[in-house]
Parts: C-alpha cells; structure tokens; sequence
C-alpha cells in the first residue's frame, strides 16, 4: 500500500511521543534489565490472607477429602487477588459477593462457562460487541493456520494524499474453530480461603473462595501442579489486593484448565485495584499454562521477570486494568516467551482496557493465532511491543480496536499475516476519542509487516504512522491492503466440565 500523511500530522507525531514515553512514565520497571539476567524484584512483596488449613494434595497422593460442593458461579461478579508489589502502580476494586454455593451432584452434560462472540460483524466501527453462540464441546486444541494470502503487496511506499489498496474477497487466513474440553466431568470440593502451595504439591478439583487475598499461593514453591481448579477471588470486592493464582519465586509452575472469576469487580468499568490479577507470576521462569479462562481481572496474566513462559488456550473476558498495560496478558521482562491459540473479548461499554497484549522489555515473545476482540482506550493498542525486539506476531485478528490494533514502539518485531476489523474512531462509552484518530499500524524503524490486511477502516487515511515513516517512506517492510467480504475468525473457547 502507499502510505498518506494525516490532515493533522502534528497530533499524530504527538500520540506517537505520548507511546513512546508511555513505557518508563507507567511500568515502574527497569526497562534496561535484561531477560537474561532475571533481577530479583526487590520491590515486590506478598500479603498472606488468613486461610483455613489448605486443601492440598501432595504429590502422588490422594485428593482432599472435605465435602464435594459447587456452583455455577454468577458471570458478573469475580474474585479478587494479592500480588507482591509490582512495577504498575496500584488501584482498587468494588462491589459484588459470589453467592452461597450450593451443593453439587455428578452431571450428566460437560458445561460450558462463558460463551462468547464467535465472530465479529464487519460493518461499523462502534456497533455493540458481537452476540455471542455456545461452543461446541470437543475440538482440536491445535488452531488452524491459514493459507498464503493473495493479495498484492507494495514494499516500497511512497507518499500519497490517500492510501491505494488491493480489494480481495479471498480470506487471508483460514478461521480455525478451536475448543478445549476439560475431559471426563469433575466434581469440585468446595474450599473457603487461601491455599497455600508447597513444592511438589498437585492441587486440583477444587473450588477456591476467598473475600480478600489469593486464591491460591505459591512463595518458593517449586514444581507444583494446578489443575482443574475455579477460583472466586476479591469476594469483598474493594481495595485489598488479591490475585486468582499468585506465585513468587516458583520454578517448574504448570497450571492446566483454570477459570478465575474477579468477584468483586464493579458492574462495569474500571478496577479500584489495578493488582486484582487473575494469574500473576514473578520470578517464576519455565512456566506452563494452558487452558486459562479469566472474568473481570485487572489483567488476566501477568508475568514479571517470569521467562521462558508457554501459555496456550488463553482466554480473557472484560478486562477492568486500568494501568497502561496488557490486559489479557502483561510479558515484564519476561522474554522468549510464547502465547499460543487465545482469545479476548472486552464489552465497550463495560470493560476498561489499555493494551490487550503487552510486550514490556521482553525479547523474543511469539504471538500467534488469537482472536482480539474489543478495546475502548483512547491511548490502548491490541499488541504492542515496548522495549523489547525479536518479537513475532502471526495469524491474529483484532476487532473493534479505537486507538490501534499493532504496534512496535523499538523496532526489529515483525507482523504476518495480521488483519484489522471493523476500527472505529468515535467515542468510546466513558473513555472519549482514540488519540491516534483510528490509526491501525504503529511502526518504528525496522518493523516488518507481511501479508496483512484491513477492512471496514474507521479511517482510511489514517492506517499506518510512527517513528519508522518519514517523508512518506518507510524504514522497514510494509505489507497490509484492504479487503472486503472477510470474516475474523472464529474465537478459541475453554469448555470446563465442572459437576
């Protein structure tokens, strides 16, 4: 494509500064600290919650014995977290309470928990958030990677009053239809309070409440294994910190089929507490994490100084941040590092986000076949790297995106096969107008982009700027067009069989 200038090129070098200084005025960390090096977080500390003797089971042991209950939880409530002090600075949370479980018998169905919008329209850029259809039960967990696009490609742009495009109706990428089941029903055994780990621990089939700290702990546990866990935390709602799951300083951490619910996040809008984060691990290399469903969480993962992490089968619904980071996912020095197969969905009108996936000071992460749908910050994008090169993006579709759906703020990270939905440019419910006037591709000197596309653009004068466009040129590779008649893909969904 050729690149065009904005009517206000002054307001857009001014966003792209407002970026660029974005990273060291809020992370609160080292930007210069390197992935190697893994610096202890010498600011980060945890408050315990009082808790009631954990249910735990050893390794290679049974497990708990106390009473078998359950319930459904309600959808829009969620728990709260603790997390040792971080590099965001911290807010707060209120309001509602989980309701009293009531007591379970063995099902006959596999539940699904929270169904979503499976595609996205592809009209307007403000319309509603798309409607949601309940996944299926069993799927192939590995997503289905597209075909070589057919569009035509322009690598050395040149200045222009309005971008020249390639219309297609050929779809860039294939819509892979992935969901993961958790197997066999399982009956969860109610328990109130904080579970404390230990290394080697297996915790598992357990349904965790807790009004203020974690749901469960990890302080130098090692090698512990949390499976087929829901976790109600932040109960009381409020300012107490309290994450889902917090670890600090735990090696060899697998974490397989786990739903957090933010209990006490308000109605709609934003967190009291920016640390009410549904996983948050520091200082806690290797770890795995797979099949994690998050409602309402400040941020859904978060990792700090956590690298060499493997998440897959991510989901995140209406992230309530509001620091300036990623609300599905935060990578803080956290690097080679990978996330694989996810989706998120943020309401307009109820979540608050800033970015959906942050690369802070990271090197090498890969992002690779997800589905972004949702972001209403005037300053958020939907992947951005900041500080960190070596980064790669492939097989994303991002959807009702405001401020930007990619974005590389240093340069050497690269972008295939990505398409942009349905922008908008307009008002978002309570967060007022994207700063970069419906930008799509944030570049910097280096950035590559491949094989990528737009449709529906809120403005088409407006698709690509940064650092790395200069006097109509770019430094690095640019390759998107627009298209018509296209469908994002269908959306990944975690299918929980709990009894």
């Amino acid at each position: 494509m050729r690149f065009s200038t904005r009517d206000n090129t002054d307001a857009l070098d001014g966003f792209w500064h407002h970026l660029n200084r974005r990273w060291r005025a809020h992370a609160g960390s080292d930007p210069a600290a390197s992935d190697s090096s893994l610096p202890a977080t010498s600011d980060t500390t945890e408050s315990t919650a009082a808790a009631s003797d954990p249910v735990v089971t050893p390794a290679d042991t049974t497990a708990p014995t106390t009473p078998s209950v359950t319930e459904e939880p309600a959808t829009t409530t969620q728990p709260a977290a603790t997390a040792p002090a971080i590099t965001d600075p911290v807010t707060t949370s209120t309001t509602t309470v989980t309701t009293d479980p009531v007591a379970a018998t063995a099902p006959t169905t596999t539940v699904t928990t929270d169904p979503v919008a499976a595609t996205a329209p592809t009209t307007t850029a403000t319309t509603d958030p798309v409607a949601a259809t309940a996944p299926t039960t069993t799927v192939t967990t590995d997503p289905v990677v597209a075909t070589a696009p057919t569009t035509t490609a322009t690598t050395d742009p040149v200045a222009a009053t309005a971008p020249t495009t390639t219309v297609t109706t050929d779809p860039v990428m294939a819509a892979p239809s992935t969901t993961s089941t958790g197997g066999t029903p399982v009956a969860l055994t109610r328990h109130d309070g904080t579970v404390v780990a230990h290394s080697g621990d297996v915790i598992k089939d357990l349904d965790i409440y807790v009004n203020s700290g974690d749901g469960i702990q990890l302080d130098n546990a090692d090698n512990v294994t949390i499976s087929n866990v829901r976790i109600h935390y932040n109960g009381a709602g409020g300012a107490a910190e309290g994450s889902g799951i917090s670890a600090m300083g735990a090696d060899g951490l697998k974490i397989d089929h786990v739903e957090v619910f933010n209990a006490g996040a308000p109605a709609s809008g934003a967190e009291v507490n920016a640390e009410h984060y549904g996983l948050a691990l520091y200082s806690s290399p290797g770890a795995q994490i797979s099949g994690v469903t998050t409602h309402d969480a400040s941020t859904g993962i978060y990792l700090q100084d956590s690298p060499q992490a493997l998440l897959t089968g991510i989901e995140g619904y209406n992230a309530r941040g509001p620091e300036p980071r990623g609300q599905l996912v935060q990578f803080n020095r956290s690097g080679n590092s990978t996330l694989d197969t996810f989706y998120t969905y943020n309401d307009l009108e109820k979540s608050f986000t800033e970015d959906n996936i942050n690369v802070g000071s990271s090197n090498n992460v890969t992002i690779k076949n997800g589905l972004i749908d949702g972001n209403n910050s005037p300053s958020g994008q939907g992947i951005i790297f900041e500080e960190s090169t070596g980064g790669h993006v492939q097989n994303v579709d991002a959807v009702h995106m405001g401020n930007g759906a990619f974005a590389d703020m240093t340069g050497g990270n690269s972008f295939d096969h990505v398409r942009s939905f349905d922008n908008f440019n307009t008002n978002a419910p309570s967060r007022g107008q994207p700063l970069s006037g419906g930008l799509i591709f944030a570049l910097a000197n280096g950035t590559s982009v491949t094989s990528a596309s737009y449709q529906n653009p809120a403005n088409p004068s407006n698709i690509a700027y940064g650092a790395g466009y200069e006097n109509g040129q770019f430094s690095g590779t640019f390759d998107a067009h627009e298209v018509t008649g296209q469908t994002p893909m269908a959306a990944y969904h975690n299918t929980f069989g709990w009894a």
